[in-house]
């Protein structure tokens, strides 16, 4: 019997890229849901469509897609009791 030519990819690799992927997915979906509109470049509608693209997507959003945040400001947000 003849050998396919085909290449068979192998299980373990693609379950390890598919776990990577979804996780990567999640957090970026996760860090668009709780930043404020404020603090990213953009559409947030926009970025969770971006978001949705392979690896490319969320690794988009985690370089480019967030604006950075001011330490001073974003301490001082927390610190301050609640009206």
């Amino acid at each position: 019997m003849r050998k396919s030519s085909g290449h068979r990819p192998n299980p373990g690799v693609l379950g390890f890229l598919v776990g990577v992927q979804v996780t990567l997915a999640a957090l970026a979906w996760t860090d668009l849901a709780l930043r404020p509109a404020t603090e990213v470049r953009g559409s947030k509608r926009r970025w969770a469509l971006i978001i949705a693209i392979n690896f490319a997507g969320p690794l988009a959003y985690l370089t480019w897609g967030r604006r950075p945040i001011d330490p001073a400001t974003h301490l001082a947000d927390r610190t301050q009791p609640a009206s």
